[in-house]
């Protein structure tokens, strides 16, 4: 990969690895756990929507930005599995917590 766009995308999917994995962890979710399929795709499908209405809003411009994105989704979707995620553990950020709150009505 010596294009911008795939090393870019390649770091912000590692951050969103990372911050994934590190709420699971928190939570107290083992990767084995059965759920984590079908949660990891839901969560997919919502985060999509949310990057691109992130996007074009200006709410999301780091890698950083983009994985609090993602775990914010995630939350959501752990939340209705029945997995508590304690408000204390989600990134603090007023514009993506909006664009979530819009992905998710």
């Amino acid at each position: 990969g010596r294009d911008a766009q795939v090393r870019y995308l390649r770091q912000v999917f590692a951050r969103v690895e990372e911050k994934q994995r590190d709420l699971l962890e928190r939570v107290g979710v083992v990767q084995t756990d059965y759920r984590l399929k079908r949660v990891r795709e839901a969560t997919l499908k919502h985060f999509e929507k949310a990057w691109m209405l992130a996007s074009r809003k200006g709410a999301v411009e780091t890698e950083d930005e983009i994985g609090d994105l993602y775990v914010l989704c995630l939350a959501r979707i752990l939340s209705g599995n029945r997995i508590s995620v304690p408000g204390e553990l989600l990134p603090l950020n007023a514009k993506i917590n909006d664009v979530v709150a819009e992905i998710f009505k």
